[in-house]
């Protein structure tokens, strides 16, 4: 086994995230990079790919973007799994690239910062729906108990439980859209990002070979 084998070896055993599909395809496309590229030593590999595990992180990166934008279709956010995926990955790959490290370690900051302010955002709409929710049942609750002591009492605040309710059951497809809009927002930054600092990164490399 050469090192172009190995190399291709060590990549696949990083990329169990992807599908075997997917990973096949990302394996032979780098097969061919290399192969191409004439990069005969482990060295001259890594040189200009990084390591295997340096380089799956990118990969991932790229297909949680790619799956991302698959899945925000017609303006609509994506699923809050898929946008947080694509946060993560690509949270990971500038930490553990080489290439883009140096100059997206601010960007790492800002996103960090960016998503804890959203995610901080998303937690305070679920309390104040679940707020809601537990004012309208203790709010019922105390209707029911008062219906034969004090009737008219009673319907007054069954009423006002029936009301919050019904508007808990407004808010909860409102709040689920809100989460996936902040989680959509956090994944559209981080792509955005990303892709700066990739051409930046390819930039400043390109000027130091040459």
């Amino acid at each position: 086994m050469n090192a172009r084998e190995r190399y291709i070896a060590d990549l696949a055993s990083h990329l169990s995230p992807l599908t075997d599909v997917e990973r096949q395809d990302a394996l032979e496309f780098y097969d061919e990079f290399i192969a191409d590229g004439d990069l005969t030593s482990r060295q001259a590999i890594e040189g200009k790919l990084g390591t295997p595990r340096q380089l799956s992180r990118q990969i991932l990166a790229d297909y949680s973007i790619r799956a991302n934008d698959q899945s925000a279709q017609d303006g609509r956010p994506a699923s809050t799994h898929s946008s947080w995926r694509v946060f993560w990955w690509v949270l990971i790959a500038i930490i553990t690239s080489p290439l883009t490290f140096g100059v997206g370690l601010a960007a790492v900051v800002i996103l960090i910062a960016m998503a804890a302010c959203l995610f901080g955002l998303a937690v305070g709409a679920v309390a104040v729906v679940g707020s809601l929710a537990v004012a309208a049942g203790a709010t019922l609750y105390v209707g029911i108990s008062m219906l034969f002591t004090a009737p008219m009492t009673g319907l007054y605040y069954g009423g006002i439980g029936l009301a919050a309710i019904g508007g808990f059951m407004v808010c909860l497809p409102l709040l689920y859209w809100l989460v996936r809009l902040l989680a959509q927002a956090v994944a559209n930054f981080a792509k955005f990002i990303y892709r700066k600092i990739q051409t930046r990164g390819k930039g400043t490399n390109h000027e130091t070979n040459v």
